[in-house]
């Protein structure tokens, strides 16, 4: 009796993990700086301190996809007005799912610097499909992820649920910045399970 039960047992947990289903999304191609952002921040730059110096910073700058995979964001000017996007599908497979966001913090100093988290998703409206944002009240400050005492390169991971109802057409976004002075952030994978 009891060896039936724990064969039983085995079978259900084993048909359990067996329709789990994991998405690898590498941040370099689905992360990415908000262009308009990016474009005020220059444009006010060129205005405060010439040309020539300005493109001079935005050349420097370590902002953009990485030959590992990774997508990096280390602004040098107007820190606290820029801010990246990282964007992967869900669909109507998807229910409660959970997310995890591994990345690479370096050099962060103590100031709110992190992640937003909503859905964006196709809803009708009026003979129209349209694209709609909902907030999940879920995100994350890099410096909660990382230790403060290290300066040097350190991985960091977060990892939540979201639930996605089943729906189809939807997006996970995470809205990104970085700390205001010094720091750089970086966007190794985001994996959905479920």
């Amino acid at each position: 009796m009891l060896k039936t039960k724990l064969i039983a047992a085995a079978i259900t947990l084993a048909s359990g993990t067996a329709f789990a289903q994991t998405a690898v999304f590498p941040g370099a191609a689905h992360c990415f700086e908000d262009s308009a952002l990016k474009a005020e921040a220059v444009n006010n730059l060129i205005a405060s301190s010439g040309e020539l110096n300005a493109l001079t910073q935005v050349a420097l700058e370590e902002v953009g996809a990485s030959a590992n995979g990774y997508f990096i964001f280390d602004p040098k000017f107007s820190r606290t007005e820029r801010f990246f996007h990282c964007s992967v599908p869900l669909n109507e497979n998807m229910g409660n799912v959970t997310l995890t966001v591994h990345g690479i913090t370096q050099g962060l100093n103590v100031s709110a610097g992190g992640c937003l988290i909503s859905r964006i998703r196709k809803t009708p409206d009026g003979g129209k499909d349209k694209w709609l944002r909902f907030g999940t009240g879920k995100g994350f400050d890099w410096t909660d992820i990382s230790d403060d005492t290290i300066s040097s390169k350190q991985f960091v991971n977060y990892v939540t649920t979201i639930d996605n109802n089943f729906e189809p057409d939807a997006i996970l976004n995470l809205q990104c910045r970085t700390t205001w002075q010094t720091g750089s952030v970086s966007v190794g994978q985001i994996e959905i399970n479920y």
